[in-house]
């Protein structure tokens, strides 16, 4: 994509390039490239084991147009990152956001069966991660949590003071792999990194974000700044220099002396286990809730009286004005999941304007040719 004519003028401004913040350029584009170009090697991954990929014709889940309608603005570009997502969808069996996030970067650099063939790649050394039911990322947040309890234990009490919950904090480093929170002279080390050490480099990079922050988590006062301070937001973290901080201090972290295996295996039992089993019960017995109509893969936690539509918090934190551009959170109101269920028929909701929406960007996507 850096290579085609119009990349800037129409990419320039979307959600993926505001972390690129003059990075590129100063580079320069070849330089890019032959920087990415080494990181099938990183995986083990040789050039002439890259086949050519046959997409599928079905028609696109409309997650995946949602997804791509946020994430670019080119149609041909859009189109691309939908039979990449519906093809790694048949693939792995399941999808989870975090995936998109990840295909739609390597897209910069790497054409469609590049980037199947990393993405499959990533996707063996994060086994079960991107899954709707994220067992595995689960097990390996609370596996983390267990590992910051004995290395910075004031940590993990300010965290259980304000309610924040192992599985809530580390979902865009370990599901998202830093896309959208590092600017990219940082995200292209990180990426670098964490093919060279998979998940273990994940529990490394945490470790040494909450050393390097550990003061500022300590100080904030509240939730919400909690996690404006762990999502890396601009509004907490003003100087560049910290994140180049956290990645050195990522290659010193020492995990040798836990054992992993046996820590994820206590986790899961302790704090897993039960939890799904007991979600399993209740949603075969209760009638079944939409996930968010705004980004179609979190549960919602509100629902707009205005706009008629569940909505999550991530998508309020990412997207105050959301998919509609006339929400303004100030105008619109927002009520609790657990008022809108309990007075569901008072709320009940006409055809998602999201649907309308999804079917009319499918169709022009259809209608394109790559």
């Amino acid at each position: 994509m850096l290579r085609s004519t119009d990349f800037w003028k129409d990419e320039g401004e979307t959600s993926l390039m505001l972390q690129e913040k003059g990075f590129i350029k100063s580079e320069g584009i070849e330089n890019i490239f032959e920087r990415t170009s080494k990181w099938f090697e990183l995986v083990g991954l040789k050039k002439e084991e890259i086949k050519i990929v046959e997409f599928s014709t079905d028609e696109p889940e409309r997650i995946f147009v949602l997804d791509a309608e946020r994430t670019f603005s080119n149609d041909i570009n859009k189109k691309k990152l939908v039979k990449i997502l519906t093809h790694l969808k048949k693939e792995f069996g399941d999808y989870q956001q975090g995936l998109s996030f990840v295909a739609s970067f390597l897209m910069l650099t790497m054409d469609e069966s590049e980037n199947v063939a990393l993405m499959t790649k990533i996707n063996s050394m994060l086994p079960g991660y991107w899954k709707h039911e994220a067992i595995d990322f689960g097990t390996s947040a609370f596996t983390l949590y267990h590992i910051l309890q004995q290395t910075h234990p004031s940590i993990t009490k300010h965290l259980e003071n304000n309610c924040i919950d192992a599985g809530t904090f580390c979902q865009k480093w370990f599901l998202g792999l830093c896309v959208h929170l590092l600017p990219f002279r940082y995200l292209f080390q990180f990426f670098e990194k964490f093919l060279v050490g998979g998940v273990e480099y994940l529990y490394k990079f945490s470790l040494a974000l909450f050393t390097v922050l550990e003061k500022r988590i300590l100080d904030a006062k509240n939730p919400q700044v909690i996690f404006a301070i762990l999502r890396l937001d601009e509004s907490e973290i003003k100087d560049e220099e910290i994140f180049q901080q956290i990645l050195d201090k990522s290659d010193t972290i020492d995990i040798s002396t836990f054992d992993l295996k046996e820590i994820s295996k206590d986790v899961y039992e302790r704090n897993l286990k039960k939890r799904i089993e007991s979600a399993h019960k209740v949603h075969a017995n209760v009638e079944e809730i939409e996930d968010c109509q705004w980004c179609l893969d979190n549960f919602p936690e509100f629902y707009c009286l205005e706009c008629k539509q569940l909505v999550c918090q991530d998508c309020l934190d990412d997207t105050p004005t959301g998919p509609n551009e006339t929400h303004q959170e100030d105008s619109h109101t927002l009520i609790s999941m657990e008022e809108y269920e309990n007075d569901r028929d008072k709320y009940k909701q006409p055809k998602s304007t999201t649907t309308t929406t999804v079917e009319k960007l499918t169709k022009d996507l259809e209608d394109l040719k790559v």
